[in-house]
């Protein structure tokens, strides 16, 4: 290779992680444009949130977009050591911290997107470093490399201190993003193949998650039987034909008033759509390839 096709190949990379970073930053927006979601920020109302709404969201996500680039570029560059970067990214993650606290005055609103959207753009960065796409099985196994050792060891010391089994975003993690992958991506594939309304797919998605997640948000806020009794609200919604039925929207807005009332708001699987809608984009491997081979 000279150096003029090395200079080339090293911009098809920048651009490839530029792009990733900017997948993970739609993929924020399309979780929070995702219209209604009972108890969570959208675009009618805050749900069961008093410091946070769609412009906040919006700024912390601009804010983060070239922390999650910065992570697939180190993905590329670290591919051979995973635990290397998986250090190098949670430093980044520091930094993104502070970058979305100044964005959203102090605000909470993407801490747990960090976490996700971080190791899943450096895992995808390693991907096209490896192979030059992206797929699920690339990053699923990057993934796994970079971060389960570390955060199973993380977990056995948190559940040792608090006695508490729910793993929250490291169990996620830790599984490879199995709900992810079982339940939210087939969920949305479907979806697609027929047709449907995006929103409505995305709703659909959301809610078979909030049917099977242990969502710690919600455990955060309240304890297992509030968990237990929004599982049950999902699967009903669910069967009564969920968000492609004739009253969905009605039911929708019903739930959201009540979940505002009792202040429940199932964050944790509002994350996950968002991963699943950024995984979904990042193994559309001609998207990548183009960037790759037409810079």
């Amino acid at each position: 290779m000279n150096s003029s096709s090395g200079v080339n190949f090293k911009g098809a990379l920048e651009k490839a992680a530029f792009h990733i970073g900017n997948m993970a930053y739609q993929a924020m927006l399309e979780e929070v444009y995702t219209t209604p979601k009972p108890g969570l920020v959208d675009l009618y109302s805050a749900g069961a949130h008093k410091d946070m709404d769609v412009t906040s969201f919006e700024r912390s996500a601009k804010a983060l977009e070239p922390y999650f680039a910065s992570m697939a570029l180190e993905g590329m560059s670290l591919l051979h050591t995973p635990g290397l970067l998986f250090e190098r990214i949670r430093r980044i993650g520091l930094s993104a911290e502070k970058a979305m606290y100044k964005a959203t005055a102090g605000v909470n609103t993407h801490k747990g997107m960090i976490f996700h959207m971080g190791i899943l753009s450096a895992a995808a960065g390693a991907c096209i470093g490896r192979q030059r796409a992206v797929t699920i099985e690339c990053l699923v196994k990057m993934e796994q490399a970079m971060v389960r050792e570390t955060l199973v060891k993380e977990v056995e010391e948190m559940q040792s201190l608090n006695q508490c089994r729910i793993t929250g975003a490291r169990g996620e993690a830790i599984s490879g993003y199995a709900s992810v992958r079982g339940i939210a991506l087939p969920i949305m594939a479907k979806g697609l193949k027929e047709g449907r309304d995006w929103n409505r797919i995305k709703l659909e998605t959301l809610f078979m998650l909030m049917s099977r997640v242990e969502d710690s948000n919600i455990i955060a806020r309240h304890d297992p039987s509030v968990l237990l009794k929004v599982q049950c609200t999902a699967r009903n919604f669910l069967r009564a034909g969920g968000a492609y039925g004739d009253k969905d929207m009605v039911m929708l807005k019903r739930m959201d008033a009540d979940f505002i009332k009792r202040n429940i708001s199932a964050g944790g699987c509002a994350d996950l759509l968002a991963v699943a809608i950024f995984m979904n984009e990042l193994v559309k491997v001609p998207v990548m390839g183009r960037i790759l081979w037409n810079s």
